[in-house]
This record gives structure tokens, C-alpha cells and sequence, in this order.
């Protein structure tokens, strides 16, 4: 299990640099593009598509480290009053109904990057290939599942122990 969780770390490190760096580009475009426009009436050109782009690599990249902290959404007023197997149990399932419904995404949408690749599709300012977007959002949502499956092996681990 060491193995392999400790890779997946290395990985979900560099996801969240990345993520942050896309975050400070994001602010970065964005405010010289509002300075541009208001000081010498030019934008800049696809920057809306740029910070697009941006914010999707930044979404896809932090949910393995938003899993790792925990900072999902949660119930806690019911579930903390509850025994702590009843607790472990529900986390189990959340785990198990989330991996099963992050694997679907990244499957789908691995699938439709590939169709936006055969079909040429391109972003309508900068003509950018959309498709390489789709895939660097479904290897984020791989990597997420990966992080939710080696909670639940993690989980049968303990039980064992």
C-alpha cells in the first residue's frame, strides 16, 4: 500500500502547485486585462479564454488535495453525534459512492476529449485545441478517484488489522 500511496502524494503535491499557480494566473490576466482596458481601452486578446482554461486546470487539479483535507462538504452535526463505526461506515460509503461516480466522469469525459479531438474543435478566439483541456481536467478527476481508492483499501486495511 506504502507503494503506491506514497507516489500518489508526490502526485497530488504537484497538482496543488500547479492548481495554485493556474489560481495566481487567473488573478494575474484578469487584473491586467481591467488595468488595460481602463488605462489604454485594449484588452487583451482571449483573455476570457485564457482564464477559462485557467480555472478549469485549477479545479481539476485541487480535488485530490480538497479529498486530502478534507474540505468536501459535509454533515457534521448529525454524523458527529454518531458512534464512531457508525461514522467510519458512512465515511465508507461516501467514499465508495463518490469513486464510483468520479470513475464514470473520468471514463466519459476521457472519451468525449478524444471525440473533441477527432473533430477538430478549437477555442473560438485563440482557436486553441479544446480537447488537451478535457484531458488535463480527466487526468485531475483520475487522480481524485485513485485518492478516494486508496481511502477505501485503506479502510479494509484497518478493519484487518
Amino acid at each position: 500500500m506504502e507503494m503506491i500511496k506514497r507516489p500518489l502524494h508526490i502526485t497530488e503535491k504537484i497538482m496543488r502547485v500547479i492548481a495554485a499557480i493556474c489560481l495566481a494566473g487567473m488573478a494575474a490576466m484578469t487584473g491586467a486585462d481591467v488595468f488595460l482596458r481602463g488605462a489604454f481601452n485594449t484588452p487583451i486578446f482571449g483573455c476570457e479564454e485564457i482564464v477559462a482554461i485557467l480555472g478549469v486546470v485549477a479545479v481539476g487539479f485541487a480535488l485530490p488535495y480538497a479529498h486530502y483535507q478534507k474540505s468536501h462538504i459535509g454533515v457534521e452535526i448529525l454524523v458527529r453525534r454518531l458512534p464512531k463505526r457508525v461514522r467510519e461506515t458512512i465515511g465508507l460509503l461516501t467514499n465508495l459512492a463518490t469513486l464510483a461516480l468520479v470513475s464514470i466522469i473520468t471514463w466519459r469525459m476521457f472519451l468525449y476529449a478524444g471525440t473533441l479531438a477527432e473533430s477538430g474543435e478549437v477555442s473560438m478566439n485563440l482557436e486553441l485545441p479544446e480537447y488537451y483541456v478535457v484531458y488535463v481536467l480527466s487526468f485531475g478527476f483520475f487522480v481524485y478517484a485513485l485518492c478516494l481508492l486508496a481511502d477505501v483499501v485503506k479502510f479494509f486495511g484497518k478493519r484487518e488489522a
